[in-house]
């Protein structure tokens, strides 16, 4: 068994797979994120900050950030580098600025949401930390930045968000790295998290048990667990 596992090992070392991660976004690093249902792309960004407010005609502007796999994770952090405009505006209203965080299902359907008022006032480099728990079952989800309340006159914009997950417990009777749910671990299942990472099916794995690491994420680093874990009889 030794000897398939290092070969599987180096198969894995020449194989690309694409590691899945929360995607953190900046103004020089927003792969995928889409604002206002455009791609993101530099000349949509202005002065390095993404402005977020309902129009005029009623249109509500959003940040949306790409697909991830939610598996594992048992809440998501974000902070978010928000900047109050028009703060000089006699009319401005410093609540209006709240800036909301939703998680969406992959078709966009919102399914839960959690708001943070700014405390002050134009200040480029305000923190606001916003914490969301992931919906038990929720496979795949993405997250939605928005400013309900805000206006022309009282708005904000996100010039960064760097977002954390907390990995789930693991469940009672789940052993970790016991992909195919048979009760044991073995060379099938890094063959099967192998698959799984290649073909992006989660239906023949458990997801619970593919997170080895216990990181909030299956990705590449969790066939390196799993192979450890063999390899030193763990």
């Amino acid at each position: 068994m030794r000897k398939m596992i290092t070969m599987l090992a180096a198969i894995l070392a020449t194989t690309v797979l694409s590691a899945q991660q929360l995607p953190q976004f900046s103004s020089s690093s927003f792969d995928d994120w889409t604002y206002n249902g455009v791609t993101l792309s530099t000349t949509n960004i202005v002065n390095g900050k993404i402005t977020l407010y309902i129009t005029r005609q009623g249109k509500v502007l959003n940040l949306i950030s790409p697909v991830f796999q939610c598996q594992g994770m048992d809440s998501i952090a974000a902070e978010v580098i928000w900047y109050t405009q028009n703060f000089y505006d006699s009319d401005f209203v410093l609540s209006k600025t709240a800036l909301t965080m939703a998680i969406d299902d992959v078709e966009g359907t919102p399914i839960d949401s959690v708001t943070c008022v700014p405390t002050k006032t134009g200040v480029s480099n305000q923190t606001l930390r916003l914490t969301l728990a992931v919906p038990h079952g929720l496979l795949n989800g993405q997250l939605r930045f928005v400013s309900w309340q805000a206006d022309v006159t009282s708005c904000g914009a996100v010039k960064s968000v760097v977002l954390t997950s907390v990995s789930a417990s693991p469940q009672p009777g789940v052993i970790p790295g016991d992909v195919d749910n048979n009760g044991t671990v073995s060379i099938t299942d890094v063959t099967e998290l192998i698959d799984y990472l290649l073909s992006g099916d989660s239906a023949a794995i458990n997801a619970a048990a593919a997170d080895v690491d216990r990181d909030g994420n299956i990705n590449i680093a969790d066939v390196t667990s799993l192979i450890d874990k063999l390899l030193s009889g763990g």
